[in-house]
Order: structure tokens, then C-alpha cells, then sequence
């Protein structure tokens, strides 16, 4: 089947539609950005969210959730690793910090890591450090420059995207990685290009703190696919899912967000699968 031929900002959802107000890089803010999460407990909602890069909006249809403020989880280690590299707290890809034997959710954690590969599995207790490394008056000044979500990191300097204060709309999200993949954040160019390629997952895999989990396999051929995982829990209880991603195929490109809130019960991979889902239905990984 061929690629689709117009560009495409879409929602799978599984509420009703929401209102859209044009915003300062050409994608949609669809309701004030204060309004936090209030579904009811054990409800699930879904947003898929997907942006040609250079084109712009033709259609969208949103769940509430594309609007409403979630916890980041470790999708924040995107913006996390941009600042740390901006402010020089880490030095490149390859900067190493030693395991100190603490008891580790996971056993891929359970190691000395680089912020490469911190970055690929998702390592916890690495971004604690950088988070202690560029303390909080740079927390909180990246993230007003990077004008990501809520900006509030009060709850805590190595826990506030773990579930705490710090929280992001889905379209939140879309426009601050349209700005990564545009070279528009208020760092130096050098860190966004470390952070786009730290992104860069395997041939047909997304890899978090887990392993390696198919991803609408098998790609076109010349495709390259971005992404970062992330999975919480709020202090209400609520289960969030996210992938945060890009994917380029020759002289194209898309910025896509996937985001599954839920009840306790709601899958790890769920936002993993929606997106993989999605973006071969739209003839983006087709």
C-alpha cells in the first residue's frame, strides 16, 4: 500500500473530540494548558498524536487526554539529557557513572552505565544523579526554557517527572519534539543532535529497561525510527503509558506522541503497541 499522501495530525481515541486553537509552532493547543487529568479511577483513555514534519495539521481528532497534564515518566529524560548536556554536567554520550550495588527494579540497571545506554534502558537511578548534578535552580530553568508542561519540579530534585509535581499534556509533548527535530530549543545545536541520535532505536525494535519489544516490523527500507518509552504511576493512582518518538523515510518526516492512561492493570507496552499500530495504519511504517 502506498505511503499516505498528505500529512496527518491524528488521535485513535477513545473519547470525544476536543477544540483546537493554533499555538506558535503551526501544532494545535487544544485547551488550556492547566487542566490536569480528572478521569474517573480505572478508566482508560488513549491519544496518538502524529505531525509531518514541514507541513503541518490537516486533520485531527483528539481524546481528551491529547489535552489533558500526565506525569512525564521517563519520556523527561529527553529534555533531562538535553539540559545536562547544555549546562555541561555530561560531558557526551560516553560519560559513565558506577553502579553503586543499590537494589534496582531491573536487572539491565544493575550495572555501570554511559548516558547512551542509560538513555536505552532507561536507567532511574543515572538521571537521579544528573538530576543532583545540575541541581534545582537549572532544573527549573531548563524547563521554563524548554516551556515543557507544567515546569514544576517542587516535588522533589531526583523524583518530581517520577509521578510527582512535573506534569505534560500529550500536545505538550508533540511540540516540544517537533522543536527537538527543528533545532528550536534554547540549547546548544551539539545537544540536540546528541539527543536525536541517543533516540535512534534498533531495525524493527523500540528497546527499554525491559528488552527489546518488536515495533510494526519489518520497517520500509532507508527508515529510521526515534523513540523513548516512559510508564508511571500518578499520585492518584493512575497508570500512564508513553512513546515519544520521531521517524524519518527519505525526504520525510513525522513526530509522533502515543499515550495510554489507565487503571493499574493497563499494560506496560500499551502505548508501545498503540503507537506501532497507528503508524502502520497511516502508511507511515508501511
Amino acid at each position: 500500500m502506498k505511503m499516505v499522501a498528505l500529512a496527518v495530525l491524528l488521535a485513535f481515541v477513545t473519547s470525544t473530540a476536543v477544540g483546537a486553537a493554533p499555538s506558535g509552532t503551526g501544532i494545535a493547543n487544544a485547551v488550556p494548558d492547566e487542566v490536569p487529568y480528572t478521569g474517573p479511577p480505572g478508566a482508560t483513555e488513549a491519544c496518538f498524536l502524529l505531525y509531518e514534519v514541514g507541513v503541518g495539521e490537516v486533520r485531527r481528532r483528539p481524546s481528551e487526554i491529547c489535552a489533558m497534564r500526565l506525569l512525564p515518566a521517563s519520556t523527561f529524560k529527553i529534555p533531562h539529557a538535553l539540559a545536562a548536556l547544555d549546562a555541561g554536567v555530561l560531558a557526551g554520550p560516553d560519560t559513565k557513572m558506577v553502579y553503586d550495588g543499590s537494589p534496582q527494579a531491573n536487572p539491565s540497571w544493575r550495572r555501570d552505565h554511559t548516558l547512551a545506554s542509560a538513555m536505552r534502558y532507561s536507567v532511574v537511578w543515572y538521571f537521579q544523579r544528573v538530576a543532583e548534578k545540575l541541581g534545582a535552580d537549572r532544573e527549573r530553568a531548563y524547563l521554563k526554557k524548554f516551556d515543557y508542561g507544567n515546569a514544576d519540579p517542587t516535588s522533589g530534585l531526583t523524583t518530581f517527572w517520577l509521578g510527582g509535581s512535573l506534569q505534560i499534556t500529550p500536545e505538550e509533548q508533540l511540540r516540544f519534539m517537533h522543536r527537538l527535530y527543528t533545532d528550536d530549543l534554547p540549547v546548544s545545536p551539539k545537544a540536540m543532535r546528541t539527543v536525536r541520535q541517543l533516540l535512534v532505536q534498533p531495525q524493527g525494535l523500540v528497546v527499554n529497561a525491559v528488552g527489546e519489544h518488536p515495533f510494526a516490523a519489518p520497517w520500509p527500507a532507508g527508515t529510521t525510527v526515534s523513540a523513548k518509552t516512559g510508564s508511571g504511576t500518578d499520585r492518584g493512582g493512575k497508570a500512564v503509558r508513553w512513546l515519544v518518538g520521531h521517524v524519518a523515510r527519505g525526504p520525510r518526516s513525522w513526530i509522533f506522541v502515543s499515550c495510554v492512561a489507565g487503571g493499574s492493570d493497563t499494560p506496560a507496552l500499551a502505548a508501545v503497541d498503540r503507537a506501532a499500530s497507528a503508524l502502520r495504519d497511516v502508511g507511515v511504517l508501511r
